[in-house]
């Protein structure tokens, strides 16, 4: 965690109301805490790639292949595929979880077009499955976005093709998307069903859920008419990349949200009840650990739990993983900023540092030393909470209340409540120095049914900012 520096320094620019604030979403009960991912390296060094079509890489799968197949090219299999066309299934293998890994030298191993059975624009999305019935490797991949299909191999690299898995009109009305599905084991003991499928739905509404399917034998599918998992406050309108995870005697339902993190629901084996969110994983900000973190899939071998998941913006994603454990740290040593920690506030409930004075009185405290254009402020200072209304024009018409960010690390944590009335209302915090971008975090009224979601980050993903005078790279903690 990184909590409140005494000093908050930002400029904050408002074009929309910004005051007292609302407690960020209460974090799962868990029978234990969660592994402590910590960032070791990304897998896909774009760079050296043979099978390089749109520089992005998607959607992890680790499979164990030594623990199943005959003669495998490595111990731990990874499929992944890039998203955008033409896309390709794609296999990576090494024989241990921390790599080296090696390129199949001859990717996709399945492709765009695979007659008689299908040609579309794309293939993307891989999850494998030791299918224990058959003694085969089934891999469901998307293609096009309205269907999930499945292939099967019986060496994890030549694949004869199945069918359809799940498709748009399984879901009922309304459903726009069908992909993204990650399969495993049914975790119900008592359920007749031998497999569990997870995947992302989209709708008319542009708002995309989790949906749950079971199967007696991972061919034909029975889809819960209703979504697993809906898209809550703080996730800025859509959940996918949903998978099953167990720690400990707990199982999770876990996902990546729009603003950038891996989240984990608690869950009980029919997959019924569902309980709070809580943040699994986010970057780090340190080194290459920044931006988005998405379709999140882990392992856990000997004493280590390893997260491989995709990482930086939607389009332009690499392959990443982290790993938690007795020993881990960061690829180049401990984190460089040190940090204050509190174990007791692991979303920024309350500041782990000293909080500031800077609202207490009736005006706001001297740190604040500056409004651009003072005349037309009608910012008000009561109850410890700043209460900035709304203003008509942006950031060059509105007044902007100021101070001056301290020399050495720093960071802002506040709470916001934002009551939303019209359409693109926007505030926002931002920084600025002469020899560095500005850098700013934008929440904004995006369109009727919305209400109020992050926005952006300037210059990147949602992020943390280590200093005012770097570049923004980090991604920022930005919860309820």
């Amino acid at each position: 965690m990184r909590p409140l520096l005494r000093r908050c320094a930002v400029l904050i620019t408002a074009a929309a109301l910004a005051a007292t604030g609302v407690g960020a979403p209460s974090p799962a009960a868990a029978d234990e805490p969660f592994p402590d991912f910590v960032f070791q390296g990304i897998i896909t060094d774009k760079a050296s790639m043979i099978y390089n079509p749109t520089d992005e890489y998607i959607f992890p799968s680790i499979f164990h292949a030594g623990a199943h197949l005959d003669d495998p090219l490595g111990e731990w299999y990874l499929y992944l595929a890039p998203h955008d066309p033409p896309a390709g299934i794609m296999l990576m293998y090494s024989d241990s979880l921390d790599g080296p890994w090696t390129e199949f030298p001859d990717n996709p191993i399945i492709a765009t077009e695979w007659e008689p059975h299908y040609s579309v624009s794309h293939v993307s999305s891989p999850d494998a499955l030791w299918h224990e019935q058959t003694g085969e490797v089934f891999l469901y991949f998307h293609g096009e976005n309205s269907e999930t299909r499945y292939a099967t191999s019986t060496d994890g690299v030549h694949f004869e093709y199945g069918d359809i898995a799940v498709d748009n009109g399984m879901g009922g009305p309304g459903v726009t998307e069908s992909s993204y599905a990650r399969v495993f084991d049914h975790p119900d003991p008592d359920s007749e069903y031998v497999y569990g499928m997870l995947y992302m739905a989209n709708y008319n509404d542009d708002r995309r859920r989790l949906r749950y399917a079971e199967s007696f034998d991972g061919i034909d599918w029975d889809i819960r008419p209703d979504p697993v998992v809906e898209p809550e406050d703080g996730d800025s309108g859509n959940v996918s990349g949903g998978n099953l995870w167990q720690w400990g005697d707990q199982l999770y339902i876990i996902y990546h949200n729009s603003t950038g993190n891996v989240m984990a629901r608690p869950v009980d084996p029919t997959l019924t009840e569902v309980g709070p969110s809580a943040l699994l994983h986010s970057s780090s900000g340190v080194g290459e650990d920044v931006g988005r973190t998405a379709a999140p899939d882990i392992v856990t071998e000997g004493e280590h739990t390893y997260l491989f998941y995709e990482a930086g913006h939607r389009l332009g994603a690499t392959i990443a993983y982290a790993k938690a454990g007795p020993g881990v740290e960061f690829p180049d040593g401990p984190e460089p900023i040190d940090w204050p920690t509190d174990p007791d506030n692991p979303v920024f409930e309350q500041c782990a540092a000293p909080g500031s004075d800077e609202f207490d009185g009736d005006t706001v405290s001297a740190d604040w030393d500056r409004v651009v254009r003072g005349e037309d402020a009608r910012h008000q200072v009561a109850d410890g909470a700043l209460t900035i209304p709304t203003y008509l024009g942006g950031v060059a018409a509105a007044p902007l209340l100021q101070q001056e960010l301290p020399e050495g690390p720093w960071q802002v944590t506040t709470k916001l409540h934002i009551e939303a009335t019209q359409r693109f209302q926007q505030g926002a915090c931002c920084s600025t120095a002469p020899t560095a971008p500005t850098a700013s975090s934008t929440w904004c009224r995006r369109r009727p049914g919305y209400g109020w979601r992050w926005s952006r980050w300037s210059g990147h993903r949602v992020g943390r900012t280590p200093s005012p005078r770097q570049w923004p790279a980090p991604p920022m903690s930005c919860s309820g």
